[in-house]
């Protein structure tokens, strides 16, 4: 009988250390609750609001007024974007972890991979219609594709991989009738489209890692990037001349527009940041491309850089049937 005894009592106290560790168990293995699906399309729409203002303020600046420097325009919006985060973390809207080592060490591929995605953008904007440069982008739908099977294991259906193979049959029909064929920047939006995958990717990956701190991750990437554009200002010869010297300082209309572009580039940086980490890297690096149905349409009267050839329009108007079914079976799915 006292056996029994001593038995129950040793079962109540295992049952009760039991439920002291059973909430902790919980807590600790608790994974964060999925994005609904209104936030995914919430972040996607800011993303592709964002993202269309930033690319005509962009072409304004550096082709409406010609300036000459894409890395001084990089500069400004990476510093707006780590002056905005440090403001709001002082205000109490963000938290941002203490910069560490460690942290820098971690965050150091997606900023320098980040940097030269931002740098060969804007060259591109620089060097080619906003028609084609947008329709060119479409090589990095399938890089982002292939990257995502490689390193985070997403393999995309069928509906998805037909959608991107009518957006890239789009732009090739779009570059064979380009009547305004710029070799540089051909080459510039081959390694952007290049970067942008590996940027999506990356930060992604970056994101699922630093689950509790995201944005501490964009306020250490804007922050590398600004420290990493300002060397190659600094040691590029000549770049800081040519900043100086550029004639349109005194231009108030000239002034305003780089200040946009500046400023809208720290909300387009967080844009991305939040469509990125809320959907797939794939799902972001697409809704660009819807975005671009609108700037595709546009650039043909803004910027005057742009040739009209049927060809061209065939292959623009196939490509964003692509687009379209693609935004639908992402949204579906």
């Amino acid at each position: 009988m006292h056996s029994r005894k001593s038995q129950l009592s040793n079962n109540a106290k295992m049952s009760e250390e039991t439920e002291k560790l059973l909430p902790l168990h919980t807590e600790v293995d608790k994974l964060p609750a999925p994005p609904s699906q209104a936030k995914k399309i919430g972040t996607a729409l800011f993303y592709a609001v964002s993202s269309l203002g930033v690319i005509f303020a962009n072409k304004i600046v550096l082709s409406t007024y010609s300036f000459p420097s894409v890395q001084t325009l990089a500069f400004f919006q990476f510093t707006s974007t780590t002056l905005a985060l440090k403001i709001a973390s002082m205000l109490g809207y963000v938290n941002l972890l203490p910069i560490s080592w460690s942290g820098i060490k971690a965050i150091l591929p997606l900023s320098t991979c980040y940097l030269l995605n931002i740098l060969t953008g804007l060259s591109a904007t620089q060097n080619l219609s906003l028609p084609m440069m947008v329709l060119l982008r479409r090589a990095s739908i399938l890089m982002t594709m292939i990257l995502e099977k490689v390193m985070l294991n997403s393999q995309p259906s069928n509906t998805v991989q037909l959608s991107v193979g009518l957006m890239l049959a789009g732009a090739l029909v779009a570059a064979l009738g380009d009547l305004s064929f710029n070799m540089i920047g051909y080459i510039v939006i081959f390694f952007n489209d290049l970067f942008t995958a590996l940027n999506g990717v990356i930060m992604k990956r970056t994101a699922e890692e630093y689950r509790k701190s995201k944005m501490t991750v964009l306020f250490l990437n804007s922050f590398l990037s600004a420290i990493g554009v300002a060397i190659i200002i600094i040691f590029v010869p000549g770049e800081v001349e040519k900043v100086q010297n550029f004639a349109e300082w005194g231009n108030t209309s000239f002034v305003f527009y780089l200040v946009f572009a500046s400023l809208l580039g720290s909300v387009l940086n967080l844009a991305i940041f939040l469509c990125t980490s809320t959907n797939s890297a794939l799902t972001t690096t697409v809704v660009g491309c819807l975005k671009n149905v609108l700037t595709s349409y546009l650039g043909m009267f803004i910027g005057g850089d742009y040739i009209f050839s049927w060809l061209s329009f065939l292959g623009i108007n196939i490509s964003i049937a692509g687009s379209l079914i693609y935004a639908q079976a992402t949204f579906r799915g």
